[in-house]
């Protein structure tokens, strides 16, 4: 017994003839007559009285006709509720994201974006380097907020949202407090607090350094609030990104651009071979519009 049986079945015995059932169900009457057959075979019941000018529908017709409109009704709740399951799937949105949301003003983009598109289901995860990396490629996010010397520009596709850049922090009676710039040949001397290895930056300043023919003396490393700190009591100085230093700062630090470095663009990234849904669509137009 197949649901399209079913169909026909109900069809037939809600219409006058089974010509008219046939025209409604767009096929011949011979094949719908065939189909009904088929079930009444199947069931091993009759199902019509053919006995007369016009078929009607015996009592175990009419006991299988309040069945089959059961199976039928069930049938399309399921189909709607996994269109619904299937549509919910495209609308859901996935965004990953480095620590860095309020230093570029984007918390507050994200969140009009919210209140402006309540339909979406949306998740937003604030990851370090490596997961947000791993998560874009799994297919755990649908974009990510990343800088754009992070990623393979092969495999992924970025789009400038900010720019940004690295600067010497210094206490403020440092002698270099008041350079307008520096160069990294001028710190080589310096010791340094950096960030952890495992952000982006870290890595950035490290491959800064061994481009200028530089081995840094690297005191330990901290997160950038830590780093404000200890530059403040004179334990070293640091390498930041501009962005940082202004969300974390202290009266008595001072930030020198770093001459001769790439500046920092970031944005959002997605994979190249995969076409965005259309909430991702959505919401990478409206924080790109918003900026």
């Amino acid at each position: 017994m197949t649901l399209e049986q079913i169909d026909y079945f109900i069809c037939a015995a809600q219409s006058r003839t089974f010509f008219d059932a046939a025209e409604a169900m767009h096929i011949s009457q011979s094949s719908l007559s065939k189909q009904i057959m088929k079930l009444e075979k199947e069931l091993e019941l009759t199902l019509w009285d053919r006995s007369k000018r016009t078929a009607v529908l015996t009592p175990e017709g009419e006991f299988f006709y309040k069945e089959a409109l059961k199976i039928s009704r069930q049938y399309h709740r399921s189909l709607e509720a996994v269109y619904h399951f299937k549509d919910s799937k495209l609308q859901a949105l996935h965004i990953g994201t480095l620590p860095f949301l309020s230093q570029y003003h984007l918390t507050s983009v994200i969140h009009s974006f919210c209140d402006t598109h309540p339909e979406l289901s949306f998740s937003l995860k604030e990851v370090e380097d490596e997961e947000l990396l791993s998560g874009l490629e799994k297919d755990f996010f649908n974009l990510i907020f990343v800088r754009k010397h992070m990623i393979d520009p092969e495999l992924y596709t970025f789009h400038a949202l900010t720019a940004d850049r690295l600067v010497a922090v210094f206490p403020e009676a440092h002698p270099s407090a008041s350079k307008k710039s520096v160069s990294l040949s001028e710190l080589k001397k310096e010791s340094f607090i950096l960030m952890p290895p495992h952000t982006s930056i870290y890595r950035f300043c490290m491959q800064s350094f061994h481009n200028a023919g530089i081995h840094p003396q690297l005191l330990r490393t901290a997160r950038a609030e830590s780093i404000v700190s200890a530059v403040e009591i004179g334990e070293g100085i640091s390498l930041l990104t501009e962005s940082s230093f202004q969300f974390f700062r202290q009266p008595s630090l001072v930030a020198v651009p770093v001459n001769g470095l790439k500046k920092l663009s970031v944005g959002i990234a997605h994979k190249k071979n995969m076409a965005l849904t259309t909430s991702a669509e959505c919401f990478l137009q409206f924080v790109k519009s918003h900026m």
